[in-house]
């Protein structure tokens, strides 16, 4: 599926860019746009295993029902 840069920097950044940005040329939109996708994606691995570690400090009878409480 093939979309602009605005679009894709708008889905990415689930909102409107500041006005500033509307300046760029397309394919600096869909770089910033990959970019912006690219920090997302690493930021959920990173919070993903901090919880992971976080868990490891729990005794292992109680990870279960508090997987489930934190979701």
């Amino acid at each position: 599926m093939e979309r602009d840069g605005h679009t894709f920097l708008v889905g990415q950044l689930r909102a409107e860019p500041p006005a500033a940005i509307g300046g760029l040329l397309e394919d600096h939109l869909t770089h910033l746009a990959g970019a912006v996708q690219g920090a997302r994606r690493r930021q959920a691995q990173q919070l993903q295993n901090a919880s992971d570690e976080a868990l490891d400090h729990i005794p292992r009878l109680l990870r279960g029902p508090i997987k489930k409480i934190v979701g």
